[in-house]
């Protein structure tokens, strides 16, 4: 059953959002669309910024057509002062350019009315927005913020049509596309040429997409203008990349992009800190990086222990996955820094260049949305296999931690940078000699997998294992089901 909200009443952020969200489930459809793109389900909220509600609205709500934020600020509240509200939208409101003149955008009636904070649900895949909306917004001062992660699931299941045609459209190729302003990414790039594009990640691009084209084919070079990665300026004949296209592609992109480096320091058992540089294209990085951390974080084998495991004291795919997601949503803009990954004996830390346009509580509550500073960049590395698009590495981290019993890890920012900890299974977690579970249960008669975890700081499902190995071994018996089981020492 649909809760009933009520004008004047107040409520939670989330409620808010769940509201925005009921809204777009009523969104009208128009029939008579010329374009013949599907219509996208959009609803809107507004509120004050202590969460009382003042207006909400769905496209068409009051006319075939209408957005819905277009609704919810000129037709339901025109004339009414909406300074320093706040404003939920489960789709990012259009970008300047996206409405036919003299119709402003949403971004541009948002910015109008001094709204002074807006809640996305989903950045807008069309061609026609696609993050311009949202940068808009930032760049005029307003605070962006997104919906939980399982709200933003559910726009994009009600929303699959639209969003997938909109994917289908930004592929689309024109010759001669209106660009939005330029920004460090899609800057054409005039000192260079195709020429100082790498063959082995151009090949590479090719065979993780199963293109049926070759390197400098005509079919070819009109992908990769379809995707932004290189463009023919005005009466020329010479392809050029821009810049995100030297970052993915180029030989030597690092002349151009000195922070695109990617800086690893690893402590080492004995000796010397092991420092190392990766460069080269975006794309062939993801393969140095994971032979690098396969070399640096061999499993030792345990010898002293009864259990005789392999001591894994950290996930490289997780690891992995992390220092990917730093390049792909790094801030390029800032030019002095490169991602670095730190690794010393009892922690790793990932320092990505930029603040994160999700706010640090949606991190230590393992709520980050899959929304990108870069989006076309995270599309490129989705779409290539690279990396894991709707916030894959977030759910790792929390298994990692919880299945090894260790630390929350922590976020914050220091110097332009954000950084990543996460703490490591310390030796001393592994050191669990047989002696020392004998004279444990020797001094407590019985104990559960429980008792085990807490006594020798292990996971339950660890002590689980290790007591069962000791039970198959013949040391330990056991009574009881599963749940209540207790192990004792045979006789």
């Amino acid at each position: 059953m649909t809760r009933k909200y009520i004008i004047g009443s107040k409520y939670t952020v989330r409620e808010l959002m769940e509201l925005a969200i009921e809204e777009m489930y009523q969104s009208i459809p128009d029939p008579n669309r010329n374009d013949n793109k599907p219509n996208p389900k959009v609803g809107a909220v507004i509120a004050t910024q202590d969460g009382i509600l003042i207006s909400t609205s769905h496209r068409g709500e009051l006319r075939i057509g209408d957005h819905a934020e277009f609704t919810a600020i000129e037709r339901k509240n025109r004339g009414m002062k909406l300074d320093g509200n706040v404003i939920y939208a489960t789709l990012e409101p259009c970008a300047p350019g996206a409405r036919n003149h003299p119709k402003l955008s949403c971004s541009e009636r948002v910015v109008n009315a001094r709204i002074s904070k807006v809640f996305i649900g989903h950045i807008d895949p069309d061609p026609s927005v696609s993050g311009q909306g949202r940068d808009f917004l930032t760049s005029n001062d307003i605070d962006v913020d997104y919906f939980d992660r399982d709200l933003i699931d559910v726009i994009y299941k009600e929303n699959r049509i639209f969003f997938d045609d909109a994917v289908i459209r930004s592929h689309e190729f024109n010759s001669n596309p209106i660009l939005p302003k330029p920004t460090i990414l899609t800057q054409g790039l005039t000192s260079f040429d195709i020429k100082d594009l790498s063959e082995e990640a151009q090949q590479d691009l090719i065979d993780r997409l199963n293109l049926n084209s070759k390197i400098a084919s005509e079919g070819f070079i009109k992908y990769l203008t379809q995707l932004g990665l290189v463009f023919k300026p005005e009466n020329s004949n010479t392809v050029r990349p821009t810049g995100m296209g030297l970052l993915l592609l180029g030989r030597h992109p690092q002349l151009e992009f000195e922070q695109s480096r990617i800086k690893f320091t690893i402590e080492q058992s004995i000796g010397d800190a092991k420092i190392k540089d990766i460069e080269g294209p975006l794309l062939l990085m993801p393969e140095k990086i994971e032979n690098l951390l396969n070399l640096s974080f061999l499993p030792e084998i345990n010898r002293e222990t009864f259990h005789r495991e392999e001591i894994v004291d950290i996930s490289i795919k997780l690891l992995r996955e992390l220092v990917i997601n730093a390049i792909v949503h790094r801030d390029y803009l800032i030019k002095d820094k490169q991602v670095r990954v730190v690794a010393h004996k009892d922690r790793i830390e990932i320092w990505s260049p930029g603040a994160p346009i999700i706010s640090l509580d949606k991190f230590r509550k393992f709520n980050v949305p899959s929304i990108s500073r870069n989006p076309k960049l995270a599309y490129i590395f989705f779409k290539t296999g690279l990396v894991e698009e709707r916030g894959i590495g977030m759910k790792e981290l929390k298994a990692f931690k919880d299945n090894n019993s260790l630390p929350n890890p922590t976020f914050r920012m220091e110097n332009d940078y954000f950084i990543i900890t996460i703490f490591r299974k310390t030796d001393t977690q592994d050191e669990i000699s047989l002696d020392m579970v004998i004279n444990y249960i020797n001094e407590m008669n019985k104990i559960s997998s429980g008792d085990y975890a807490a006594r020798f700081k292990v996971s339950t499902k660890t002590a689980f294992r290790h007591l069962n190995k000791l039970y198959d071994s013949g040391t330990l018996d056991r009574e009881g089901e599963k749940k209540g089981r207790k192990y004792f020492l045979k006789e």
